[in-house]
């Protein structure tokens, strides 16, 4: 059996999707996360292939970009399973050194032909608390309460609308829109943004799973909270569901970051040209009823279903 580069992630794709459903933060009994029967196979059958196909990748000096590689992939899939988990790219990149890591250990107890199915197990189960733990540090034991009470996940989304949606709902008049356009958690289609460009309005996407390319330079692939927006730079700023949602979440949240999120928020607002909105849903009334006391700007909530409302706050000239 010869081992390379793509069939190591292959087999690591196989081990992630034996894993997918199940909750890591489960307590209520003995954890179902481990290693399938198809992993401790390749394991100990072919031990000596696979630490040599790990040597590899260490002297190529392919590790780092692996592990970078598989941190990336990690991210999403935390946030395809909980839309509110948030990481820095520093969080990511102590994520790409847990895996690091962890490679040097397997390739280790590869070494030694006494390590039986056993060994392995406890090896899968350390892995597991320490990817616990890093989620612990990196966004608090309050977004994770509800996965100790069953050994499934359940998953809380990131939702995509399609663009005429998103126009009813946020009342946005295209034909009129203030120049150029910035959709916050544009989705990883982006449906906003292309239909505004292909009306010839300059729109652009920002989201953290979007992909992003040499022909759509115009999507970053990024969170709000890492960027910096410049003042007086954009005429029209929209964010379906993603920042408030977001803000509400960390509000209400015992080990939340409101005060972040309300720095960021003011930031957006300076962001806006004179003339300009910010329009969002759902509303944020406990930092809108400040806003409005600020003479440079002037909101407006509207009733969209009984019983949310949008927010469209304008800067003043």
């Amino acid at each position: 059996m010869i081992l390379n580069l793509k069939l190591v992630e292959s087999f690591m794709e196989q081990q992630i999707r034996f894993n997918d459903n199940k909750s890591l933060f489960y307590n209520g009994g003995k954890s179902a996360l481990g290693p399938s029967p198809r992993t401790l196979c390749w394991l100990l059958e072919y031990r000596a292939q696979v630490a040599k196909a790990l040597e590899r990748i260490f002297t190529d000096g392919l590790l780092n970009h692996f592990t970078i590689k598989l941190a990336e992939q990690g991210v999403r899939h935390f946030i395809q399973v909980n839309q509110f988990m948030q990481f820095t790219s520093k969080d990511k990149l102590q994520l790409a050194e847990l895996y690091k890591d962890q490679f040097m250990r397997i390739w280790s107890l590869l070494q030694n032909e006494r390590a039986e199915e056993e060994v392995l197990q406890k090896f899968f189960q350390r892995h597991y608390q320490q990817l616990k733990t890093f989620l612990i540090q990196t966004n608090g034991e309050d977004l994770f309460k509800k996965y100790t009470m069953d050994p499934h996940l359940f998953w809380v989304p990131c939702e995509e609308y399609s663009a005429d949606l998103q126009v009813s709902w946020l009342g946005l008049d295209k034909e009129n829109l203030h120049q150029p356009v910035l959709d916050l958690g544009c989705g990883p289609q982006a449906n906003l943004v292309h239909l505004l460009r292909n009306k010839k309005i300059e729109a652009y996407g920002m989201d953290r799973q979007v992909e992003e390319s040499e022909d759509r330079p115009f999507l970053r692939r990024m969170g709000w909270m890492e960027s910096s927006f410049e003042q007086e730079q954009w005429g029209t700023i929209i964010s379906h569901l993603a920042f408030s949602n977001h803000f509400t979440h960390h509000h209400l949240k015992a080990d939340g970051e409101p005060e972040a999120y309300a720095q960021k928020y003011m930031e957006l607002l300076r962001a806006l040209k004179p003339g300009g909105s910010f329009f969002y849903a759902p509303s944020v009334p406990f930092i809108e009823s400040f806003v409005d006391q600020l003479p440079q700007y002037f909101v407006r909530r509207t009733w969209v279903t009984p019983t949310q409302q949008m927010t469209r706050i304008t800067r003043l000239d």
